[in-house]
């Protein structure tokens, strides 16, 4: 058969270095000077996993890295190129200070900040769930105490432990870490998913005091994912100049995702969650992580490739609304 002339679309896919969909390797550091307008951040970290039964998510930003191989940066339903719309790069893996989640969290919320100084959005991918709290401050921060910020959670559990242990960086406390930021204001903050026992009546009791809005798994199957997730990012955007999204695994039904460090029955299925995707990706983000990726239970890789798909389906959709 005839050549087209053009780049073969299979080349990435069977040679070279091992990034988020093949993309350039360019350091947190070098953003500024790239032509990068969304940098994937590997954060493979579960040193603060405090609240959960087995570890795993370390491993997640290599087995994203590696699902993302098995799919092109064009997609035919969209008409985007995710490489061409945001000029797609990967910053690496943050540097990891082993039994030190303080530094280690100081390392990321440094890396996000030089992406978004850069000028590019931060796809931060853990890792455990503590992960949002750097980089939730991150964009805080670099947004300035003169603006609002939003933040979205999809997720099984709360998250709103005011501390454990005296601990206040866990897997189990980026709500509540987020609800007190200098610029965040409760009503700004949205919980999607929630479901399970696995959810402390503490947790409940901080939620209420706060304000925070909450849309447990049960609402979402009564009215739907896209009446739902329109509320609550009307919620997140209500007088704010960014969002924060975090999506954590394990708001996937087990049966679909069960390559997660806590998996849940009862959640979304995946059909859900790309539609919560391209919703969100359609109404905007300023930043955005995905945790608790946990390969060594993914036995036939279809949590990495959900995983994968989800991201990009965001990303599609926020190329095609906006770019």
């Amino acid at each position: 058969m005839a050549s087209s002339g053009k780049k073969q679309a299979f080349g990435p896919m069977a040679h070279g270095i091992i990034s988020m969909l093949g993309a350039p390797h360019v350091p947190a550091d070098q953003i500024g000077g790239s032509d990068a307008r969304l940098a994937f951040l590997g954060v493979p970290y579960d040193g603060a996993n405090v609240c959960i039964g087995r570890p795993g998510s370390a491993l997640g930003p290599q087995g994203l890295r590696i699902a993302s191989q098995e799919y092109f940066s064009w997609s035919f339903e969209w008409d985007v190129d995710l490489r061409e719309a945001y000029g797609l790069v990967d910053c690496g893996d943050t540097r990891i200070v082993v039994g030190n989640a303080e530094r280690t969290h100081q390392n990321v919320e440094a890396d996000v900040t030089k992406i978004l100084t850069g000028g590019a959005i931060p796809i931060a991918i853990g890792g455990d769930h503590s992960l949002p709290i750097p980089c939730a401050r991150a964009l805080s921060t670099f947004l300035g105490e003169d603006k609002r910020m939003g933040y979205l959670a999809i997720d099984a559990h709360m998250d709103a432990g005011y501390s454990v242990d005296g601990e206040k960086e866990t897997n189990c406390s980026g709500v509540a870490r987020a609800s007190e930021l200098p610029n965040v204001r409760p009503e700004n903050v949205a919980i999607v998913g929630v479901r399970g026992s696995l959810n402390p009546r503490e947790w409940l009791d901080l939620i209420r005091e706060r304000g925070i809005s909450m849309y447990p798994m049960r609402e979402v199957k009564e009215r739907g994912v896209e009446a739902v997730l329109k509320d609550a990012l009307d919620r997140v955007w209500d007088g704010t100049d960014g969002v924060y999204v975090t999506w954590d695994t394990d708001s996937v039904d087990a049966a679909y995702a069960p390559g997660t460090t806590e998996p849940e029955p009862g959640g979304l299925t995946s059909h859900e969650i790309i539609d919560a995707a391209r919703i969100i990706g359609e109404r905007g983000f300023t930043a955005l992580d995905n945790v608790e990726l946990a390969p060594i239970y993914d036995l036939s890789g279809i949590t990495g490739k959900l995983v994968w798909c989800v991201l990009a389906e965001a990303l599609y959709a926020n190329a095609k609304a906006r770019l």
